[in-house]
């Protein structure tokens, strides 16, 4: 009856071991199936005290395999009454199916003489309720001399609760290893993007899932993804066709596996992609998928998805362990990633003062070479200034990075006293680099301080048009000054430092040409320059 892998196991009371399919291993229970009721053996009457008295299930079986001793807690446990249960073959009651027929294989051995191997052990086992569940047991198993002949005494304990709070230990084991490990990448790494490939590599080895890759949340628009360029791959190029695939799509909020995670801020499973309609990338090779958000206080601000070659049942235990990672991991991330930020903002900052510190040395110079009135040097070199401070304020408001050109121009036109009123602006606020913001503020300073000394402004009735945009090529971004309105214009007898910082500052600095027309009805000023790759949207 009782079976198990070696001599050298016998009469250890305290050995435990576990099986998924114990009879494989000799060590399940199971007795001849052949059995008929009639045939009923009465338990021994020395074995009556046991069965009442034990907290654990007891289960009686003779040589032969019939149930002779079945008591309350076997009866609350396996779902059988005894008046049920007593005279079946034990394997018709609590043996499932698929370990049955190994199992018949062990008891022929025991009939045949072999002597029983799990004796005295303890084991975990898998048994079988009435109602078809299966469940797993903790079981012992004794032989007993009794006046009716030699019979075997099975203890069995349900333990699933048990094996639960094992289950959730273990997975907490794991995410307390793989967040520290991830907490640990991140804060070691030389940047965000390296943090979020470790992070992707983990994940990868955690899952068996071969390929990975991380989306970031555009920071201007929330509801808009940034496919990285971050990718994890088992084998060298087996994420090619998907990076193709991937680059195809405009990864708003809703589209695909990333975008819903946006959308909703939890993990999502793909158990088979091409099933699924809002699935995209079909043509990639990939079966399976699953991702999951990096979110810190509530905001995503990041993605990580993977994939797999065939169909994926979802895995509930790596879902949980992701959306813990999710929260715990993103706050970590995102620190991260504001310590890249302010690292880059200082040395743009160290940068920007530099250069501001010599433009300011080359306006002075200008300003009081030009002038021989020193109070009128003193007054442009002012306004000079001040118009810089305006460029400088506008740079911190964007972090040093982009700013907004109608922002730009429309704060050098306040910053110079003019009107906003007396302008016609066509333009859109496209953003521009921040190193493009001081010789545009400058620039449009030094324009409307000329015109309300001499053109348009100076007059009521004057007016500016000023208009920006792509050339009808589509090639060149085009910027025209014109105004309109004022006391005829001609050119000057000499050149100024204005006229200095038009031609020499907008074109050194932006790459471009910069063209002033004196016409007769107003002064005229177009500047030119290569549309750069990086901004479309001029």
């Amino acid at each position: 009856m009782p079976h198990g892998r070696s001599a050298r196991s016998r009469g250890r009371a305290d050995d435990r071991r576990t099986s998924s399919s114990p009879l494989d291993e000799g060590t399940q229970l199971r007795l001849p199936l052949a059995m008929d009721p009639a045939d009923h053996v009465l338990l021994p009457p020395e074995l009556s005290p046991i069965l009442e008295t034990v907290l654990d299930a007891v289960v009686v079986v003779t040589i032969e395999g019939r149930v002779i001793g079945w008591n309350t807690v076997a009866e609350e446990i396996f779902g059988w009454p005894a008046r049920e249960a007593l005279g079946r073959a034990l394997s018709d009651l609590i043996i499932p199916p698929q370990h049955r027929e190994a199992h018949d294989q062990g008891i022929k051995r025991l009939i045949a003489g072999a002597p029983p191997r799990v004796l005295n052990r303890r084991i975990e086992i898998s048994a079988l309720r009435a109602d078809g569940s299966e469940f797993p047991v903790e079981l012992s198993i004794t032989s007993v001399n009794t006046s009716g002949g030699p019979v075997f005494v099975g203890f069995l304990r349900d333990i699933t609760q048990r094996k639960l709070a094992e289950e959730v230990l273990r997975r907490q084991s794991i995410e307390s290893r793989l967040m520290f490990d991830l907490a640990t990448m991140a804060t070691q790494a030389e940047s965000f993007e390296e943090a979020l490939a470790e992070g992707l590599a983990a994940i990868c080895r955690l899952s068996g899932w071969p390929v990975g890759h991380a989306f970031t949340v555009l920071g201007q628009d929330p509801g808009r993804l940034i496919s990285t360029d971050i990718w994890h791959e088992a084998e060298p190029g087996a994420a090619e066709a998907m990076r193709e695939a991937t680059e195809a799509v405009a990864w708003d909020i809703g589209v695909g596996l990333p975008g819903t995670i946006l959308r909703t801020g939890e993990p999502l499973w793909l158990t088979d992609t091409d099933h699924e309609l809002n699935f995209f990338r079909k043509t990639a090779g990939f079966r399976a998928g699953f991702g999951f958000p990096l979110t810190c206080e509530g905001r995503v601000i990041a993605i990580l998805e993977f994939f797999s070659r065939s169909p994926e049942k979802p895995n509930p235990e790596l879902l949980l362990t992701v959306r813990t990672l999710g929260e715990q991991v993103g706050r970590v991330f995102e620190r991260r990633r504001r310590q890249d930020r302010e690292a880059l903002l200082v040395d743009e900052l160290n940068h920007r003062v530099k250069n501001l510190l010599m433009v300011v040395q080359s306006v002075a110079r200008q300003t009081f070479r030009w002038n021989p009135s020193p109070e009128a040097a003193l007054t442009a070199f002012l306004g000079r200034l001040a118009a810089l401070a305006k460029a400088h304020d506008l740079l911190l408001a964007s972090d040093l990075r982009e700013v907004g050109l109608r922002d730009v121009v429309e704060g050098a036109i306040k910053g110079s006293g003019s009107a906003l009123e007396r302008f016609s602006i066509d333009g859109r606020n496209t953003p521009v680099p921040g190193s493009y913001a001081t010789p545009i503020v400058l620039a449009v300073h030094e324009l409307c301080t000329n015109s309300v000394k001499y053109g348009s402004l100076s007059s009521p009735e004057g007016v500016v048009q000023l208009n920006w945009g792509r050339s009808d090529q589509g090639d060149q971004f085009v910027f025209e000054w014109r105004e309109i309105g004022g006391p005829a214009v001609s050119p000057p007898s000499r050149t100024g430092f204005g006229s200095i910082l038009l031609g020499r500052m907008l074109e050194a600095e932006l790459g471009g040409k910069a063209e002033i027309e004196y016409a007769a009805d107003g002064l005229r000023c177009r500047f030119t320059t290569p549309v750069p790759n990086a901004d479309p949207g001029l």
